[in-house]
Formats: C-alpha cells, structure tokens, sequence
C-alpha cells in the first residue's frame, strides 16, 4: 500500500481553518485584528506546502513539519469552532428573550470572560503558526502556489433509471455465461454457474450484463443480484432475495417466514439468483442456504450465478468443472477502448499524440478493466499532452509495468495515481469513505451530510454545503471512485458502493486519520480523527481514554454508546442508529450528549427510547438529526425550535413529529409533517419552511377545512420538492366534505416530479391537475402519479399532455368511472400503466396505439374496463399482465409483434 501523504490532509484542513476564520471576520467585532493576522500567517504556510509535499516522502524531518502543522491547523479548527458555537448560543439566548437581564461574572456564559479566554488561544496559535513558518524557512521550502479551483469534467454524464453501460471487451464473455445459465440440457435441480477472477476484472460489471441480457429475460421469470461479500449469512441473503423481489425492507428476523415468502413469490417458476462477490469456505453455511433454496423452489431450469475470486469457494459450493468460468484479462486494445470511452465520453479522438500516449498507458493496465476505467476517468479532466506524459510516465516511476509481478500490488500503485491527480478537496472526501465497512451501501444524502458535518463544505454565496456535496460526490463518480449508484424512480442518485480495491486505495490514504478498528486487531489512534468501533464487539482501543477527546467523528453500536465515559470534547458526528449504518438495543441515550456543543451530526435510529432527551435541543451546531423507527416514543419532541443549525430532520413515526418545527428556517429536509390541531403541529408551520427540498409527505389532512388555511403550507414555493405525497385518513364517505377545497390550495411546484395521492375524499381532480395551455401552472416535469383507496373519485382528467409522466398507478377507487375523456387519455411518454380494483372503470381513452413507449400493463379487478390489448400496437411491451378484467381483450400477435413479452392472464 502507498505511505500516508500528509500534504493533501494538511492543505484542505488549512484551506477550511481559513476560510472559517474569515467567516469569523465578517460575523465578529472581536478578535478581527489577529483573525486577520492568523489568515495571513497560514497563507505564508499554505505556499509551500506544494513543496513541503514534494520532499516529504524522502525528508523525515519535513514530514515531521508537516504533521506538526497538522495538529495546529486542528488546533486552530477547534477554537474557530469554538467562536461559532458560542455565537450560535447567544442568539438562542435572544430567541429566547430570557427575563434574566445580568448574567453573573464567573458563569461559562459571560461574554467578557470568553472573549478573553479566545483571545489568549489566539494569540498562542499565532505564536506557533510563527514558529512553524520559521522551520519552513529553515528547511527551504519555496513557495509554489496551485491552482485550489477544481477542474471540471466535460464528459460527465447521468443516465436514466434501469440504463447500464455497455461493457466494453467483455461481448463475448457475456454470451458464453447466458448459453451457460440457459443450458437446457442441464436437469440439474439448482445448478451453479461460477465466474472467477481477480479483482478488479470486472465481475460484478459482467453478471449486471448478464442480467439484462434478453436470453436471460426470456428464459428466467424473476432476478435476484445480491452482493454477498464476506458476510455469508443465510438469513441475510434471504431477506436480501425477498428484497430484491418485493423492492421494500425486510423487517423478518424467522428463517422460516423468510422461505415462506419466498415460496410464495417465486412459486414454481423458473428463477435466477446472483450471489456477487463471495468469499465463504465454510461448505456448512452453502449447505444451509442451498437447503432453503430447494424449499423454496426445486425447478430444474432455476440457476444461481457466483462472483468470486477463489476457484475453492466455487469449488465448495457445488460447481462442476464445466460450469466453472475463469474470467481472463482484456486485450490490450479493450483496454484502451475503456480509455477511451471514459476520457473522451465516446467521441473520436482527434489528436494523434493522444492517442499514441493513450494506447501505451492501457498497455499499462495489463489487462484490468478497473485500472483502465479508473486512469481514464483521470485523464477526463486532463487535455494537455504534457499532463497525459506525465500519468505514462508515473507508471513506470512506480513500477506497475513490470509484467513480472503478480501480487496484485501493481494495481493498488495504479490506482494511487488516479488518487494523486484528485484535487485536494477531493481527496480528503474520498479518504473519508474508509470510515464505512467495504461493501456498505452508501446513501448519499447522509454522505454528504457527514462531509458537512466535518467541515469539508464550504458554502459560497451562489451554492450552499449540499450543493457543493453534490457537485462533489458527482465528481467522485465521474473519476469512478464509486460505482453501482442505485437511482430512485426520477433518475437521482440515492447510494453508491466503492470497489473493494478502490476501498483499499481510500484506506490506505486516510491511515493517520481514519480507523475501523476490530475486536482483536491492533492499531496506534493517537492521531485518529474518524473512528469506528461497529465490530470492535465492546472491546475499546488500550488510549481510548487519552484520545477521545481529540476525535471528530464515532461510529459505534448503541447499546456501546451507554458504557462510553464523558471525554469527547470535539465530536462532530456521532453515529450509533440502526436507520444507516448499524444496529441499536438499547432504551437510553447517556446524558452527556447534550453537552456536545460541537455536535454536527446525531444517528439514533432504532432507539427504544421513549422520548427524546431536552438537552438534545441544546446542540446549537446541529445540522442533521436522525431518529428512525423509534417506535416506541410516546412524547412529541420539543424545544427542536432551539437547534437553530438545523438542516436534516429524519423521523419516520407519525407520533414522533417535533412541535413548532417551522422555526427552522434552513431546514431542508423534513420527509413527514403530521397535522395536527394544537399550535405548532398546524399546516402553517410547513409555510415557513421555504428551503425544504426532496421528499415530502403530509398526513392527517383530514384537519384542514378549506382552500385558504391549505394554502398556507405555501407548497407551490417550495421549488426544491421534486417527490410529494398528500395522505388523507381513512374515514367514512359522509365525513370527506371539505377535501376537493383542501387540495385545490395545495397546489405543488411546478417542478415536481413524483406526486402520490391516498385516501382523498373528492370526487374530482382539482384544476391544477389538468394540463391546459391557458394556465401558467403546468406539472410538466410530473414522472411518476399514484392514485390509491380514494373512495369518491369519479375522474381523472386527461394526462394526455403531461409530456414528461412515465408511472402512472391508480387504484382501490370503487367510483372511478373513467380516466380522461378524450381519445388520447395518457401520454405518449407512459412507461408503466397499473390499475387496480376500480370495479366501475369503463374507459382510459379509446385508443392505446399512441402508447409506443409503454414497457409494463397491469389491469386486475377493474371489471366494466373495455379495452382491446394488442402486442402489435404496443412496440415496447416487455410485461402484460391481466386479471379479473371481463372485458379486456388481447388480440392475436401478428407477425411483427415482440416475442419478448412476459404475459399472464389470469381468469376469474
């Protein structure tokens, strides 16, 4: 692995101490003449950093510089940090409007005290910022100021939601593994199919193509892609399948429901199930599962597909010889067409010298399609001949070559070029990522929060944090440093993994400050910053005590968490729920986390807590709070006005909704409001909230009586709302009087891209639903509608110029007479059509020629519906499905039609 290089580490922590302090500056009478003086002393320093990098790796004493720099500039962090809580406290105390007016002498709060005790450590990190600078000269460090701005990638693109890349090289492995799972002359009851190689070949790129592969739609009714790794535990491959299958959490802890289900679901059709990335030898735990699976389903035509990269484990599970796949290398001119591909986004290459460099680096990559795609994505942001030279050239320079070493040491050099050649802002993101076990699903939003949470955003005047964390886990991905992104249904990102090589990579530059330490494993944290103790099984490490209070950041079970002693003085991020990252068991949180005034970030998912604790909403720095499916909380959370930092608020019980919420001015994400009757749980506290963006569901809205009080929630601002659900409780028809006034004042923005309505009492759609040239309003951005168990609606207007809608689900409506009334009911755009148990439905247009893009139908208990379903007319029909539907016809195929259609029709 490479040696830790500070410079990156020290030049981001620099650039965030300065530009805190100037933050300081224009926020604080106090302490303006040596704030100004200190950024003028760590810009001194920051100028030969460049240099003091360079020499590091072959001068101790300069890399003994460089780690004393270090803890200053986390010295000085801490004390800006400091001023800022403080700052954030004193305007609570104004909120307030406290009735005491003298405040007495010697209390933590006085104002005088704590500008005197800022202005001594002030003065004495100037004094040692001083001192440094004058070893800097001694050792004659020359100043070599960089560019800090990032460079952009031109050729960064984002596909739409079910869309994989073509896998360049790997054609004729693809077909081969297909013929292989689709064998018919196999009788065998479950047969394995294995596919090993190293890492880095691209495994697990393969079987995603091998999966969306016709043959393979054709041939296997349902798809299982369940990443295995190292926790090779039945059950949980078992709530994986059910996962897979059903798209929702599994909460089944019994092995026996688990196989029920899964009987159920999988019945007696042909399926295949792809363990990726397997590395168990234990043959017991295969047996156990391979059990399950012949209850589940003993079909001859089923198949489990295997990733590994040990033919023993292939071995152990049950693999003949001729079913067992060795991936090899990629050619040399397969190489360079991932290069290619990523460096130039696909287009020709124009430039001759390129090319010819090009083509001597993929000599380089020997075969290994990660290597490849990873230095292509580097030479995206490089243009310049020179620059290209010099990646060719820092191949050699570290030996990787060498044809002659197989250790796969060679590839871990490769990749720390890429690495290298990352921005330093980039780089301590990325490092970052080691914090998370290898192979974990990271949910972006809460990565970008953690970024947030350690200062590694820092806000301009046209971008906020989460802007800024956008852009960069975005170039992140564009450098290929995280893969497998999972999209939700309007194209976003929502996670993405790290290869388990690109993990190493990440560790291996984060050593002197990251640590996942484990029970009975070994590791010096004197210098740690991040720690995680999640498999550390209550065992701590021997300085625990010693270095607590330096830590900014600590992932840990939460039943540890109670047995942890008060010494954490600069945590940032503290993380111990179940939602994210691990479990919790527990039913109390220690009083101490209340006095974490430098708190950023606070996880207690799953906590069988029943309330939360007051001086939680004493964290004034807290910007994301998350409390998920803590079902037993009793008591409404309050004093949450209080948490003036506040940005992320996660809950997910309705009982758990927090009073007066509409306070938090910046608050961006609130994914449920309940309404309520009492004052601070009313729709107008939503109508302050004019930052909210994502996710949004409202419930309860049963208590809102008119147009003007739903108005006041003042949805149409809100323009970063792009997933809205709007929830009605289920009530008896007589008791739905006010509902079609209700929803004509909650109208949303215009921008919203998923819109779902349930238990609505109307009998019609409010006019803001219907598209019409003559109003400025239009939901012309709208994907996704769903319409369910709305029991007096009788029509859905014409979506026929929703431009953009590609879901629409409507169901349980016993009134709903028709859908449209017009030829053209539905848009041309439609993707999916689902509707259910709307008995009385006669029409949803006349004619579905128009619907070419349609890719899923499926009608089931809608009795009087009189329609004629045709494959010809249908171009992109990929499901049918019909049930209970007297009058729905399908007509013959005729000779142009799909033969790739899955369909059943099911009779009463």
């Amino acid at each position: 692995m490479a040696e830790v290089v500070l410079g990156p580490i020290v030049d981001a922590t620099i650039s965030k101490v300065i530009s805190a302090a100037r933050e300081q500056i224009n926020l604080a009478v106090s302490w303006k003449v040596e704030l100004n003086r200190l950024c003028g002393k760590l810009d001194m320093i920051r100028a030969v950093l460049q240099d003091a990098e360079r020499r590091q790796v072959g001068d101790a004493a300069v890399k003994l510089w460089l780690g004393k720099l270090r803890d200053v500039a986390r010295d000085v962090e801490d004390v800006l940090d400091e001023v800022d809580c403080e700052r954030r406290e004193q305007e609570v105390r104004i909120q307030k409007q406290t009735k005491k007016k003298v405040c007495l002498f010697f209390t933590p709060s006085n104002p005088f005290i704590f500008r005197l005790k800022i202005a001594n450590k002030i003065k004495n990190l100037i004094a040692s910022i001083v001192e440094i600078n004058k070893e800097a000269t001694e050792f004659g460090l020359q100043s070599r100021l960089a560019s800090h701005e990032p460079r952009s990638n031109p050729q960064t693109t984002y596909a739409r939601p079910g869309y994989y890349p073509r896998v360049i090289g790997r054609e004729d492995d693809v077909s081969k593994i297909v013929d292989l799972l689709v064998d018919s002359s196999n009788k065998e009851p479950l047969s394995v199919i294995s596919i090993v190689g190293k890492g880095g070949l691209g495994k697990t790129t393969l079987v995603k193509s091998v999966q969306n592969h016709e043959k393979i739609g054709r041939h296997f009714a349902k798809i299982m892609l369940i990443c295995v790794s190292e926790d090779f535990d039945v059950k949980r491959v078992l709530k994986k399948m059910l996962e897979s299958l059903t798209k929702e959490d599994c909460s089944i802890e019994n092995q026996a429901t688990l196989v029920e289900k899964l009987q159920y679901l999988l019945k007696n059709e042909n399926h295949l199930l792809i363990l990726d990335d397997v590395w168990n030898e234990d043959k017991l735990k295969w047996e156990a599962l391979r059990g399950c699976l012949l209850e589940i389903n003993k079909n001859e035509g089923s198949r489990v597909a295997v990733t590994t990269q040990s033919e023993k484990v292939a071995s152990i599970m049950g693999t003949l010889r001729e079913h067992m796949y060795h991936l090899q290398e990629l050619e040399d001119d397969k190489c360079w067409s991932i290069i290619e591909q990523r460096a130039f986004g696909g287009s020709s290459v124009r430039d001759p010298e390129l090319e010819a460099i090009g083509k001597q680096i993929a000599k380089k990559c020997r075969g290994v399609p990660l290597v490849a795609d990873v230095i292509g994505a580097t030479l995206s942001y490089q243009r310049d001949r020179s620059e290209w030279v010099s990646v060719n050239n820092n191949f050699d320079a570290q030996g990787t070559s060498s044809s002659g070493d197989d250790s796969g040491e060679w590839i871990n050099q490769a990749l720390q070029l890429s690495f290298d050649h990352l921005p330093n802002h980039l780089k301590q993101c990325f490092a970052f990522c080691s914090i998370f076990p290898k192979d974990f699903e990271i949910e972006k939003a809460m990565l970008i929060q953690l970024w947030m949470a350690e200062g590694f955003l820092q806000p301009s005047k046209r971008s906020s944090m989460e802007d800024i964390g956008d852009k960069y886990f975005n170039d992140l991905l564009s450098y290929s440093l995280f893969l497998d992104e999972e999209r939700d249904s309007t194209g976003k990102i929502k996670s993405c993994k790290m290869h388990d090589l690109i993990h190493n990579l990440a560790t291996s530059n984060s050593k002197s400050e990251t640590l996942t330490f484990k029970a009975g494993s070994e590791g010096n944290i004197a210098q740690v910053l991040h720690l995680n103790l999640v498999d550390a099984e209550e065992m701590v490490p021997a300085n625990f005590v010693e270095v607590a209070g330096k830590l900014h950041s600590l992932f840990l079970k939460g039943d540890v968490l109670c047995k942890m002693p008060n010494s954490f003085k600069r945590l940032r991020i503290l993380s111990c729920g179940g939602d994210s990252l691990w479990g919790a068991n527990t039913n109390q949180l220690p009083t101490w986390i209340g006095k974490m005034k430098h708190l950023r970030y606070l996880d207690i998912s799953s906590f069988q807590i029943k309330e939360l604790p007051q001086n939680i909403m004493e964290l004034y720095s807290l910007q994301t709070l998350r409390f998920m499916n803590c079902h037993l909380m009793e008591k409404q959370p309050e004093g949450v006005e209080n948490l003036v930092s506040l940005r992320h608020l996660y809950f997910n019980e309705k009982r758990c909704m927090p009073l007066r919420i509409g306070r938090l001015k910046d608050l961006q994400t609130l994914q449920l409001f309940v309404v309520g009757l009492q004052e601070g749980s009313r729709i107008e506290e939503l109508g302050c909230l004019s930052q909210l963006r994502g996710e949004l569901r409202i419930c309860n809205l049963e208590h809102l009586e008119n147009s003007s009080e739903a108005k006041k929630a003042k949805l149409s601002e809100k323009i970063g709302l792009y997933e809205l659900r709007l929830e009605w409780a289920d009530r008896n028809p007589e008791e739905c009087n006010h509902d079609e006034d209700v929803l004509a004042g909650l109208k949303p923005p215009s921008y919203l891209r998923n819109l779902t309505m349930e238990y609505y009492g109307g009998e019609k759609c409010p006019s803001w639903m219907k598209p019409s040239l003559s109003q400025s309003f239009s939901l012309n951005n709208l994907g996704g509608l769903k319409i369910s168990s709305c029991k007096k609606l009788k029509s859905i207007p014409s979506m026929s110029g929703l431009s953009s809608l590609e879901q629409l689900q409507v169901g349980d409506c016993p009134e709903l007479t028709r859908i449209g009334d017009e030829e053209l009911a539905l848009p041309t755009s439609l993707r999916q059509l689902h509707i259910w148990s709307c008995p009385r439905l006669g029409t949803i247009g006349e004619s579905m020629s128009t619907l070419t893009c349609l890719e899923e139908l499926d009608l089931s208990e809608c009795k009087a519906l009189k329609l004629a379903v045709s494959e010809n007319g249908l171009p992109s029909l990929k499901k049918l499905r019909i049930y209970e539907c007297d009058s729905v016809v399908k007509e013959p195929s005729g000779p142009s039609s799909s033969t790739q259609v899955k369909y059943e029709i099911l009779p009463l």
